[in-house]
């Protein structure tokens, strides 16, 4: 059985990140990678047009595959962008620097969204061709662009997840809701009557759960707590205690952000630039001892 490696440090607000990867593609030297990715990391969150919403970002530059077949259970698991870097000096290695590329994307091809591909060292009329997914560098000290390119990036991928999040959230009283499943589940489902009221019951609940990770991850506290609020009830009352400790666990992590906007990962949660508080602000971030109500998620 395929296992998941656990990231011990991910703390609530992880929960309502997009995960985005960022790898090399062929041979890319350390340096100028590691240049690149820090650049690229700069851009953690945007505010999501025509809204008071903001999309927070987590970058990789590592992330096992296996870790992906987790992304139905918890939607923060999921690369749902990846960006390559690479280097190219001859338009004759051009084609199979894009295959490079393809196959790089085939590793998390059933959750991406979207994906970018940085290009360093190549000229000529490759260069001048209009393309969406692709951009091209004359090298590594002239990329004042990146920022900018990987904004529009991370707006697609906002584009997507708000299709995703509408799409799963609207009451289709008539199509069969299909039964999300963690990878050692699938083969325990086979030959199960689908049309049992348990069974109903239990691919509602899981889908609530997922639409209220999607909620969390669009900027959506309020609503993300409603959906888990309903999966709690659902699942329990089937006691599908694998996605029930799952939906509290989103539960508590929407409770958390709402509660302390400032935000509980320490230095990690800073680098994140949530917005320039003063030192009164700062405080009321964290108390020991300090007593919050979250919200109960019932009995």
């Amino acid at each position: 059985m395929k296992m998941s490696a656990p990231d011990y440090m991910q703390c609530a607000e992880d929960h309502q990140t997009l995960l985005v990867v960022v790898q090399p593609v062929g041979i890319v030297p350390d340096e100028q990678f590691f240049k690149i990715y820090k650049q690229i990391c700069v851009v953690n969150q945007i505010s999501i047009r025509d809204s008071q919403r903001v999309l927070y970002i987590r970058y990789r530059h590592h992330y096992p595959p296996d870790n992906n077949e987790w992304g139905d259970f918890q939607t923060h698991r999921k690369v749902v962008g990846l960006i390559s870097i690479t280097e190219c000096y001859s338009s004759k290695d051009w084609p199979q620097t894009c295959e490079k590329f393809h196959m790089q994307k085939e590793v998390y091809g059933a959750t991406l969204y979207d994906s970018r591909l940085f290009v360093f060292g190549l000229q000529g009329e490759i260069t001048d061709q209009p393309r969406t997914d692709v951009a091209f560098y004359l090298s590594y000290d002239e990329c004042n662009t990146i920022a900018k390119k990987v904004e529009d990036f991370i707006e697609s991928l906002s584009i997507v997840l708000e299709s995703k999040r509408l799409d799963r959230a609207t009451d289709k009283s008539g199509d069969k809701i299909p039964l999300l499943c963690v990878p050692f589940e699938k083969k325990d489902f086979v030959g199960l009557d689908t049309d049992s009221r348990h069974y109903k019951k239990r691919c509602q609940g899981r889908m609530r759960k997922h639409v209220g990770d999607l909620c969390l991850q669009a900027g959506m506290v309020q609503d993300s707590l409603v959906h888990y609020h309903m999966a709690v009830e659902l699942l329990r009352s089937v006691n599908d205690f694998l996605w029930l400790g799952a939906a509290l666990e989103g539960l508590c992590s929407a409770s958390v952000i709402h509660h302390y906007p400032g935000g509980t990962g320490g230095k990690y949660r800073a680098s994140r630039s949530y917005g320039n508080s003063g030192p009164a602000e700062a405080g009321k971030r964290h108390r020991p001892g300090a007593q919050e109500v979250l919200i109960d998620p019932g009995s």
